[in-house]
């Protein structure tokens, strides 16, 4: 029992070091990106610009490991991206804004619709946008909150609705631009 503390407090002080490390990072050049077709949201997977324009992904979508506790284990069901502190958050697309919501512990969330597909942003501090709004591509829709390590990190999904009402998650890192 002992000697799983002692691992498990070292892989914590190591987990700590390499997300300092990649935060130090963060200020990098903006991301590059590429136009976008005209032909509608799915026609756009792997070109779609990034919710912010500079960060990196720091959890990943699926199955992830806990940071702290060794063999535990958490689902993700999008992308969580570190920004520098204050970031605003875009929209990756244009769309309908179908929903604004308030999350307990994770602040303001903002959901867009794309025929039948929807992106949602979470960790806002303030939403630009209210339901019923149109968005384009880029366009401002929020500020995210600011975390304990003095950074921002927007919460990034992609879901999509069957034609028999199903909804699906969908991994982001495929859709936006690398």
């Amino acid at each position: 029992k002992k000697s799983r503390e002692i691992q498990s407090a070292i892989n914590a002080a190591i987990n700590k070091e390499i997300l300092a490390e990649k935060k130090k990072n963060l200020s990098a050049a903006k991301r590059k990106e590429i136009s976008l077709s005209n032909k509608g949201f799915e026609d756009n997977k792997g070109r779609l610009p990034w919710p912010v324009s500079s960060g990196e992904i720091t959890k990943g979508y699926g199955k992830q490991p806990h940071p702290v506790h060794v063999n535990v284990f958490t689902y993700n069901n999008g992308v969580d991206i570190t920004t520098v502190k204050g970031s605003t958050v875009r929209a990756v697309y244009s769309g309908e804004v179908s929903s604004v919501i308030v999350i307990p512990g994770a602040g303001k969330a903002v959901i867009v619709a794309h025929g039948n597909y929807r992106t949602i942003y979470s960790n806002l501090q303030e939403t630009y946008v209210k339901a019923g709004d149109n968005v384009s591509v880029k366009q401002e829709i929020g500020a995210l909150l600011i975390n304990s390590s003095g950074n921002s990190d927007v919460h990034f999904e992609i879901r999509k609705i069957t034609e028999d009402g199903q909804i699906s998650n969908i991994n982001p890192t495929y859709w936006l631009y690398q």
